[in-house]
């Protein structure tokens, strides 16, 4: 059922579905038209576009005007002086863009079965939640471990994962791109390697080939080689967690050990065209494990050894007793957002618009898989009830309402500003009914 779903003829509703689910205003490809022209000209331009799809996927072709991409040079610093500092986006043509938003609402509901439950992204039912509880709970593994037998987690970091991804590796083939450098067309070039970035089906794409190396993982613990972390008795073995390219390994800490997951980078890099940074990946180790076998594991790695792995997917891993210094982050988050707006002048409708729609979303990422500490939480609610009231750096102001009764709902009489320890415990609520809801999943078991 699932392949008849995929090599179907394209159906009108399909077609109609991919286009309004385009952005109105997403910066156009080559050909200039947005998909606000094709949404509000629907009824002008339907039976062409119509055609055009269908007959894309009839012939299994694509003109080589549809396909033809814009780079935009994205920088990640303020200030980028070479090229690794900046991010090359695609601009697609919004008519590609529907073809792919088609293969994608075909593909999406089959990666379940393609993707082992150790990858999470992109894979209807998983959210990025799932690997960090599972890391946060092999981590308390490994304070807990006892004996002579530790355990290691190795970070990886990729370098441009979906640069080097080799076209014969993901069977896919680009044809040409022209850039956009300082706001003008440079010839046109022919790529060697690397998945569009902005492309709606290169993060699927991208997912599959990864899933390459869980297959590599998963044979050498077919053959017994590898050897994964059991978080508990009768508890599933965690040998991986992969969020798209953010990938950490675990085994047990031996020389061996170390060995053979060098081994499975090495064997995947050489497929797939990465390229592990092994000076920016980090390796942990259990505190059992001996200095000296330790060190050996580091040497044979080439990254260097930590007490911490520091933030895995945006969340602090915990390997010690938890603090306010654990978090310090959200709330130097949350100062930096409200500091921005104090040299404006706000009404009080608009610090509560603000506080609601703004500062309150900063830590709710973190607190769906973690319980902060108390002085976190009132430090947060320190931070809104002074921002409500007008504070600034010189001045203090009066609260003239007690903040217990501006937390109540507006039905009651208050504003409907969620208290930080309130929210903390319904979003792991949250979690916990998802746990009963999602019984088979990795993170579950």
């Amino acid at each position: 059922a699932d392949l008849e779903g995929l090599t179907c003829p394209v159906s009108i509703e399909e077609i109609k579905n991919s286009v309004f689910a385009i952005g109105r205003l997403k910066t156009p490809g080559p050909d200039g038209f947005p998909a606000l022209f094709y949404q509000d000209y629907w009824g002008v331009c339907y039976d062409d576009i119509i055609s055009f799809v269908q007959d894309c996927f009839n012939t299994a072709t694509l003109p080589d005007h549809l396909n033809e991409t814009l780079i935009a040079l994205v920088p990640k610093v303020e200030r980028p002086m070479f090229m690794n500092q900046l991010r090359p986006i695609s601009l697609c043509n919004t008519l590609y863009k529907v073809v792919s938003k088609i293969l994608v609402a075909r593909l999406r509901p089959c990666m379940t079965k393609l993707v082992s439950p150790n990858q999470v992204s992109f894979v209807p039912g998983r959210q990025i939640t799932d690997n960090i509880i599972v890391a946060q709970e092999v981590l308390h593994k490994f304070k807990n471990a006892k004996g002579k037998k530790g355990f290691i987690a190795w970070k990886i970091d990729l370098s441009k994962a979906y640069d080097r991804m080799q076209w014969p590796f993901i069977r896919e083939v680009l044809w040409e791109y022209k850039a956009i450098l300082n706001g003008e067309l440079t010839d046109s070039f022919s790529p060697q390697c690397g998945i569009r970035q902005g492309d709606p089906l290169s993060p699927y794409i991208f997912v599959l080939c990864m899933e390459k190396l869980s297959h590599l993982i998963q044979q050498k613990i077919h053959d017994r080689a590898w050897k994964s972390v059991q978080i508990c008795q009768g508890g599933p073995h965690i040998s991986h967690l992969f969020f798209a390219d953010d990938l950490i390994l675990f085994g047990e800490a031996t020389i061996d050990q170390a060995w053979l997951m060098k081994q499975c980078l090495d064997d995947f890099c050489q497929l797939s065209g990465q390229c592990v940074s092994f000076e920016k990946s980090m390796i942990c180790v259990s505190p059992n494990t001996c200095s000296d076998l330790a060190n050996s594991i580091a040497t044979i790695s080439g990254s260097p050894l930590t007490a911490s792995l520091g933030k895995y997917l945006g969340v602090p891993l915990i390997h010690t007793r938890v603090s306010k210094q654990t978090y310090q982050e959200v709330i130097a988050k949350a100062q930096k957002r409200l500091a921005s707006w104090k040299s404006h002048t706000l009404s009080m409708a608009g610090r509560i618009t603000l506080l609601q729609s703004v500062t309150a979303a900063i830590p709710i990422y973190t607190m769906q898989t973690a319980k902060l500490p108390m002085s976190v939480c009132d430090k947060l609610d320190q931070l809104n009830r002074n921002f409500l009231w007008g504070h600034t750096s010189n001045t203090s102001k009066i609260h003239l309402v007690n903040w217990e009764q501006v937390c109540k709902p507006k039905i009651v009489g208050g504003l409907g500003i969620k208290r930080s320890a309130w929210m903390n415990q319904a979003l792991l609520a949250k979690t916990g009914w998802r746990l009963l809801q999602h019984e088979q999943g990795l993170w579950s078991q």
